[in-house]
């Protein structure tokens, strides 16, 4: 059974606003109807939360333009698999596409070090604008800046900041999720908790750190790679009286489950854990492990409503989507010691 899409009454209810205020947020008209910020945020959020997709007389960017969109990642490949982190991004991207009338364009960033170099203004030059996924390097981000600076619509998913410039960006709600696995770690009696990442620090690494020392003090952070988490490394921990850890990536926690399970611990009778995202190694995450799932079809999806909206010359800002918490069976009550046997 096909279920009927959302309607732009509908969005209207659940933002508590006119069917009127919803259709001038979305043709770019909320300066001339004096409409607020606050109101439009929550226009924008009930749009976002329902899934609404404009009918398909309003299928096309404004102002008679392509509705070709390009899409660039600074991986080194697009995914061949649907195991591959930025799979659902994608699928997210076209499925929202499809739906608003529009064509993509996907671009390899040409040969060499994949970037928005030069050489590629001509292909820039045939969309409407551009959706970004993946990690920029440095110059890359003075690449980018250059590019928004310069009036090309940019919408990237992840928050990524650039020098002096307003980036739009489509962000998971790292910090607030990391809080409430934090809070669950505590209802369970802990209360010595380690957070471990990478030693490189982007903007989600950030995030997710934030939620971290928000919540609990002590709030301790150790930056490693998974080969530096060894037996000894893991009782060092738990002789400190470490009880709980939560793990930057799906790499570190199959890392810590195995050195806990080769030193005769178990997870979580002697110590917990919890991973906070989905798989980034290609092999499928654990069901059971506790954690966090980033929401990233939808934030594809976010993407494309986003550039609509910034091709408008209505500045979506920062679209926050909030990340499911997966209980899994990895978080358990406080052990009386935290050594086997």
């Amino acid at each position: 059974m096909v279920t009927p899409r959302p309607t732009q009454k509908q969005v209207a209810q659940h933002a508590g606003v006119s069917q009127t205020i919803v259709s001038q947020v979305l043709n770019g008209q909320t300066d001339q109807a004096r409409i607020s910020p606050e109101t439009r945020a929550r226009v924008l959020q009930a749009i976002s939360e329902l899934g609404y997709v404009p009918n398909a007389a309003a299928r096309r960017l404004v102002g008679g333009r392509s509705s070709l969109i390009g899409v660039f990642t600074y991986e080194a490949v697009f995914p061949s698999s649907t195991r591959d982190f930025y799979a659902p991004f994608l699928e997210g991207i076209e499925e929202e596409a499809a739906h608003s009338g529009l064509d993509l364009l996907l671009y390899t960033g040409g040969k060499g070090r994949r970037g928005l170099t030069h050489g590629m203004q001509a292909r820039l030059s045939l969309t409407d604008g551009t959706i970004l996924l993946g990690h920029p390097g440095e110059q890359d981000r003075h690449d980018l800046a250059a590019l928004v600076k310069g009036g090309h619509p940019v919408v990237f998913i992840g928050r990524r900041s650039v020098p002096e410039a307003e980036l739009t960006c489509v962000q998971a709600d790292y910090t607030a999720a990391t809080a409430e696995l934090t809070r669950r770690f505590l209802a369970c009696g802990h209360r010595k908790l380690l957070y471990v990442g990478r030693p490189e620090q982007d903007e989600s690494a950030l995030d997710r750190e934030r939620g971290f020392v928000s919540t609990v003090r002590p709030a301790p952070v150790e930056r490693l790679d998974a080969g530096a988490l060894d037996q000894h490394w893991l009782e060092t921990a738990l002789e400190s009286g470490i009880t709980g850890f939560l793990l930057e990536n799906d790499g570190l926690m199959r890392r810590l489950l195995e050195v806990a399970q080769q030193g005769g611990y178990r997870v979580p009778e002697d110590c917990s854990a919890a991973v906070l995202g989905d798989a980034i190694t290609g092999e499928v995450g654990d069901p059971s492990w506790s954690g966090l799932r980033i929401p990233r079809q939808a934030m594809g999806r976010g993407a494309v409503l986003a550039l609509r909206l910034l091709v408008s010359r209505e500045p979506p800002g920062p679209l926050i989507f909030p990340c499911e918490i997966t209980p899994g069976v990895t978080i358990g009550l406080r052990p009386e010691r935290s050594v086997p046997g």
